[in-house]
């Protein structure tokens, strides 16, 4: 893979060669085609494409849910360098890093941690609950990426209703048939707290990285404006 630098340090958007570039604005055109015409925010339809993209699965159009200012936050946040905490390491395996450097975002998965399963034996949790749990405030104007773990999300939630915890952004995407809906109905529920979400049992790792992905490139845009 060769990446160019530009004059400003940032890689360049198209950090895949060619080729792959090219596969990739067919697909969107596709999905465009096929889509239709739509009602969707303009800032929206960004997202919900690339999911569609990642997964190959319309449904993704009717089952996204965003606050009203989920996308303007996220991209401020990401703009300003935020780290990204992510419940698995499929999540933080799956971003860019060419995309990463644009703005310096780091991405930290708590449940590495060997402290969390020491904390999540004692308390008799799920060992991505017990690290959120750890983190508190350092979620404080970060992103939360959450695709596996509907625990993590719920204990996300808890930080922001009793702790005050205050995530710049929530992507709340788990996958599964245990809590993974109650939780991100739940997320939905906190009107004041910017987030996204997948509504229903669907969602994912890799859905959550399409939607940092996405919104990484709508920061990259503004700036290109």
């Amino acid at each position: 893979m060769i990446l160019q630098f530009p004059p400003n340090g940032r890689r360049e958007r198209s950090g895949v060669v060619k080729a792959g570039r090219e596969i990739e604005v067919e697909s969107f055109r596709i999905i465009d085609e096929e889509m239709g015409r739509h009602s969707f925010p303009t800032d929206q339809w960004p997202i919900i494409r690339r999911v569609i993209h990642t997964t190959g699965d319309f449904d993704y159009a009717h089952r996204l849910g965003f606050t009203p200012e989920a996308v303007s936050k996220g991209i401020e946040a990401l703009k300003k360098g935020a780290v990204i905490y992510a419940d698995t390491r499929m999540v933080q395996a799956g971003l860019s890093p060419w995309r990463l450097e644009w703005y310096g975002n780091k991405v930290v998965c708590p449940a590495a941690n060997p402290q969390s399963l020491e904390l999540a034996e004692k308390s008799g949790v799920t060992r991505t609950l017990a690290a959120f749990r750890n983190c508190g405030h350092g979620l404080d104007g970060a992103l939360v990426a959450i695709g596996n773990a509907p625990t993590a999300l719920l204990e996300v939630i808890r930080l922001i209703k009793e702790e005050g915890v205050r995530p710049a952004l929530v992507i709340g995407v788990p996958v599964g048939f245990v809590q993974a809906e109650e939780s991100k109905n739940a997320l939905m529920e906190i009107a004041e707290q910017p987030s996204i979400t997948v509504l229903g049992r669907k969602g994912g790792s890799s859905v959550a990285v399409a939607i940092i992905h996405a919104l990484l490139e709508l920061a990259e845009k503004t700036d290109a404006r």
